[in-house]
């Protein structure tokens, strides 16, 4: 799973209902993109953009000139195990990052809508 820092990904946010657009590393797999929510090593904080995600599913992708709509979901059980592995093989750091982290780290999937 190869990751490139240029998603950008516009989201509503949960207790203003404005758009909100942030930039990610990404990677993709089994045709779909997915991101990392990395928390923070003080406690379980959750970034604004994943909870903004969670609470309003539905986003805008930007990918260079090509703009998606997808419905995003937290990767949970088998699905997270074998998501991990393949952005970890990318990107080692996030391994660190789950090392430091008071929990488990996001993993979020994006599904292409139409």
């Amino acid at each position: 799973m190869n990751a490139t820092p240029d998603l950008m990904i516009t989201t509503v946010g949960r207790k203003t209902g404005r758009l909100r657009t942030t930039t990610h590393a990404y990677g993709s797999a089994e045709g779909r993109l997915v991101l990392v929510g990395p928390g923070s090593e003080q406690g379980p904080y959750l970034p604004g953009w994943y909870q903004d995600l969670m609470a309003h599913p539905e986003a805008e992708v930007r990918l260079g000139e090509r703009t998606l709509h997808v419905r995003a979901h937290t990767a949970h059980g088998a699905e997270r195990s074998r998501l991990w592995k393949k952005l970890v093989s990318g990107r080692p750091v996030y391994q660190r990052y789950a090392n430091a982290a008071r929990g488990e780290i996001p993993v979020v999937v994006l599904e292409e809508t139409a």
